[in-house]
This record gives structure tokens, C-alpha cells and sequence, in this order.
């Protein structure tokens, strides 16, 4: 039997899952063990979260050092759109995870987001007071105050809007830009009235990696922590820095000084990020370098012509 740690990871075949699976097996110090539902398989575990038994079956055969939550329901309007299924993935099941985690006394890292703010005074520390403006955002919050009651080894991360390695342009908000520039016939109006951090997942897996050790053996400030990248562009600057990568002329992302529809959004949500400062922890790929990355990736993989 080896006597390297076991992370299990939740929401696995994700965007931020993929990358933090390859961070974890590359470095050799711990073991892997990953969930999905949807997409299970190649090596992940078949486990539907909304059941508790199943759940409690896979950590007691996991035998988890640690647990790094990720599966959640992270679309602001497909939430809105069905809030009692989303929150049943984003409250109930963390909830439920948060206990069984610590009647086993193992530590949980929670993936929690920037939206949990309003806006309207960034940049946001740690330990100021949530706000939230929709109702992913308020399930997050839920999701946070679940795992603070559920036990004090647990710890919160969170993170802004996410871009990285993927097969499919719809997969990140980020990307989703660029499929929407080239479904158009002409230009495109994008947002001008919020400003975005994206974070490219695989720093942000080799961010969550380095925090195992101090989850594990408690040492991990908290409860709650911040990984945010400093550089902020509104969707018509990062449209316009993506419309070359994908063939097309950086006008075609025009801008759009409406109001936003669908969910609210808050304006800005910059996240200030000392505990990862501190640890040096907070190393971040510049996004012009990061989202070609991405849209190559994409490439490869037949989403980009």
C-alpha cells in the first residue's frame, strides 16, 4: 500500500478538475482520486453527489487525506433557470460532503467563487462580508456557510471567472466569447460596464496543489481564501484579444454599454489575495499568453477551424 497522501476531487472531468488531476499526478506526492457523473469513466469514479449514501460509500473507499470540492452548477443563468436542481448540487451536496468530511476528519477545500460579492468596493479581501447580487452567487455563499458549520479543518478558495485547456469553445465564459464572434455574421456587442480577471486553471491547479500540504496538517490559513489574477479587461477587450486567435478582426468585438441581461452581474469583483501572496502561491500566466493557450488547445481538439 502506498503511503503517499490520497486528494479527492469532486467535479473531476471539469474544466478546473482536468488540470488539477495532471497537477496532482505530476508531482508524485500524492495519490489521485477523482469523481464525475456525466462524464465518468477513464480513470474517474462514477459517483452521483446528490446521493448521500454513494458519496459516503466513495469517500470511505477513497480513504482521502483531503477532499477538493469542485462540482458545482457555475453558469449564473442556467441557474436562474433552474434553481431548485442547481442548489440541490451547490447546497445540498457540499453541505452533506462538508459532515461526512469531518465525521471522517478529513479536511475539505471548497471552490467557491467572486460572485459572492457585489462590486461595488474591490478589491475584496478574505474576510470581507459577502454580498451576492444572483442567485449563483447566493449559493455559494450557502455552500461557504455549510462548510464553515461542518467543520474548522475545512477551507474555502475563491476564484474568478475560469479559462483553460478544453475541447469545447462553450465550456468557459471566456471562450464562449470567441464562439459567439464567429457564429456572427458581422460585430458583436460586448459588454463594456464590467471588469473580468480570468484565470487560466492550470495555474490555479498548480495554486490549489501547493495548498494540500497545509490543508492536510492544518496549518492552511483561513477559513476563506482568494487566488485572482491583477489583470482586469471588460468581454470587449478580452474579444478583441482573442478575434486574431481565431481568424477574425479585432472590430468585430464591438462594444456594448447596456445594461446586461439575465442574471446580475456585479461590476467588479477583483479578489485580493494575500494568503497565496504570502505562500507564493499567487503565480498567474499573463491572459494574452494564457488564452492562446486555451483557444490552441481548443484547436487541437477540432472546437476551432
Amino acid at each position: 500500500m502506498s503511503s503517499r497522501p490520497t486528494i479527492a476531487v469532486t467535479g473531476a472531468s471539469g474544466l478546473l478538475g482536468r488540470p488539477l488531476r495532471a497537477a496532482i499526478e505530476s508531482r508524485g506526492r500524492f495519490l489521485f482520486r477523482g469523481s464525475a457523473f456525466r462524464r465518468a469513466g477513464g480513470g474517474l469514479d462514477l459517483v452521483d453527489l446528490t446521493d448521500r449514501a454513494a458519496t459516503e460509500s466513495w469517500l470511505d473507499d477513497t480513504r482521502a487525506s483531503a477532499v477538493v470540492h469542485l462540482a458545482a452548477e457555475r453558469r449564473p443563468d442556467a441557474y436562474e433557470a433552474d434553481p431548485d436542481a442547481a442548489d440541490r448540487l451547490n447546497i445540498d451536496t457540499t453541505a452533506a460532503l462538508a459532515e461526512s468530511c469531518a465525521h471522517r476528519r478529513v479536511p475539505l477545500l471548497f471552490l467557491s467563487t467572486s460572485y459572492v460579492f457585489d462590486g461595488t468596493a474591490p478589491p475584496y479581501r478574505p474576510d470581507d462580508q459577502p454580498n451576492p447580487l444572483n442567485a449563483y452567487g447566493r449559493s455559494k455563499v450557502r455552500g461557504e456557510q455549510a462548510v464553515r458549520s461542518a467543520s474548522d479543518l475545512h477551507r474555502i478558495l475563491r476564484v474568478p471567472m475560469l479559462h483553460g485547456p478544453s475541447a469545447d469553445l462553450a465550456e468557459s465564459s471566456v471562450t464562449l466569447i470567441a464562439r459567439t464572434m464567429l457564429d456572427a455574421d458581422g460585430p458583436v456587442l460586448l459588454d463594456v460596464r464590467q471588469t473580468r480577471y480570468p484565470a487560466y486553471t492550470p495555474d490555479l491547479a498548480e495554486a490549489v496543489v501547493g495548498l494540500l500540504p497545509g490543508l492536510i496538517d492544518g496549518t492552511l490559513p483561513g477559513p476563506a481564501l482568494h487566488f485572482c489574477p491583477d489583470e482586469g479587461f471588460t468581454k470587449q477587450e478580452m474579444g478583441r484579444i482573442m478575434a486574431p486567435l481565431v481568424g477574425l478582426d479585432p472590430a468585430r468585438a464591438a462594444a456594448d454599454n447596456r445594461p446586461p441581461t439575465g442574471a446580475p452581474r456585479p461590476e467588479d469583483v477583483r479578489l485580493d489575495c494575500p494568503h497565496l501572496k504570502a505562500l507564493g502561491l499567487l503565480n498567474t500566466t499573463p491572459f494574452r499568453e494564457a488564452i492562446a493557450r486555451s483557444l490552441e488547445s481548443i484547436r487541437r481538439a477540432g472546437g476551432l477551424p
